[in-house]
């Protein structure tokens, strides 16, 4: 019930106050058509979760809503590390128009790109990498390098995996993650 400019003048707003901001989807299209459309994510889950009047753990983890705060949470941090470093986030998400393959996280230091994975299971299973192997065989076919080294995925367990298609990393080693992405900038 509200106009457009509205609605963007209040998402400025968020976004000025760090409540929110928009992840905007990378430009890489492999000769797919692309989503132009950015995502909207919470700085603060917890601020989410009482929005959705998601009041406990238990409550977090039966919400339909779980998986997408899980990812919300993750990436957040991501960009959170990147400003703390003081540099500005090179995050993106990467889907084609028809929404049959999406990269939850994607980033782009100019010359690598790294795909990341978010999944709010204790458990891996080797279907979590469909997204990834797809896109990677993307990548190759444009000219870029077919890297499982680095292609991650993230995901609530707590066991780092070495998986023929990526590595599976658990979410609270997710500041090694980055830094081990930063390494990889430079080689």
């Amino acid at each position: 019930g509200i106009s457009v400019t509205t609605a963007s003048r209040w998402i400025s707003v968020l976004q000025a106050s760090y409540i929110i901001f928009l992840l905007e989807p990378h430009f890489k299209n492999f000769n797919k058509r692309l989503t132009k459309m950015p995502k909207l994510y919470f700085y603060d889950t917890g601020l989410a979760c009482n929005l959705l009047r998601i009041q406990s753990p238990e409550q977090l983890l039966i919400s339909p809503y779980w998986g997408g705060l899980f990812e919300c949470f993750i990436i957040s941090d991501f960009a959170k590390q990147y400003f703390n470093q003081g540099s500005r986030p090179p995050i993106y998400f990467w889907r084609d128009k028809n929404g049959r393959l999406e990269i939850d996280c994607l980033i782009d230091d100019g010359t690598k790109l790294f795909p990341i994975e978010i999944k709010s299971s204790q458990n891996v299973s080797s279907d979590f990498f469909n997204g990834l192997n797809q896109w990677n065989e993307l990548n190759e076919k444009s000219g870029g390098k077919r890297d499982s080294l680095h292609t991650y995925l993230v995901y609530t367990g707590t066991q780092r995996q070495q998986r023929i298609s990526g590595t599976a990393i658990p979410w609270d080693k997710c500041g090694n993650l980055i830094k081990l992405i930063k390494k990889s900038f430079k080689s």
